[in-house]
């Protein structure tokens, strides 16, 4: 068996989305992007990399809306804690925080959040 990937389908803004993570996530790029022959704007299938996990992204339209929850996040372990503060502040901005930051067991900062685009959130930095 390979590796698991994360799949995202989303009702609309595809390529936004991606173009975003890759503007706020360290090392992050978009390997691919294909279209819909029939819907040229929507995302048929999408490859962000962010900093080496693949995330491929599906845009289903508005004739098939996607709900979004958060029983279940994206778990990114931050290496600084400037880094922490950039990529929560970028991602909450527009979005809903769930929990923290705030210390939480073995980590100096904790958050849960969902971002504008409906994703969920998990970061933890360890400190020093």
């Amino acid at each position: 068996m390979k590796q698991p990937i994360t799949f995202i389908s989303v009702t609309a803004h595809a390529k936004k989305q991606m173009d975003f993570y890759a503007d706020v996530f360290p090392n992050t790029t978009i390997d691919s992007v294909t279209y819909y022959d029939d819907y040229p704007e929507r995302v048929l299938n999408g490859q962000l990399d962010l900093n080496g996990a693949l995330i491929y992204f599906l845009e289903m339209g508005p004739e098939n809306p996607v709900a979004p929850g958060w029983n279940l996040s994206l778990y990114v372990e931050m290496d600084t804690e400037e880094e922490f503060d950039h990529i929560f502040s970028a991602l909450s901005a527009e979005g809903v925080v769930i929990m923290g930051p705030e210390a939480a067991g073995i980590f100096q900062k904790v958050t849960w959040l969902t971002d504008k685009f409906g994703i969920t959130w998990q970061f933890v930095f360890a400190g020093n």
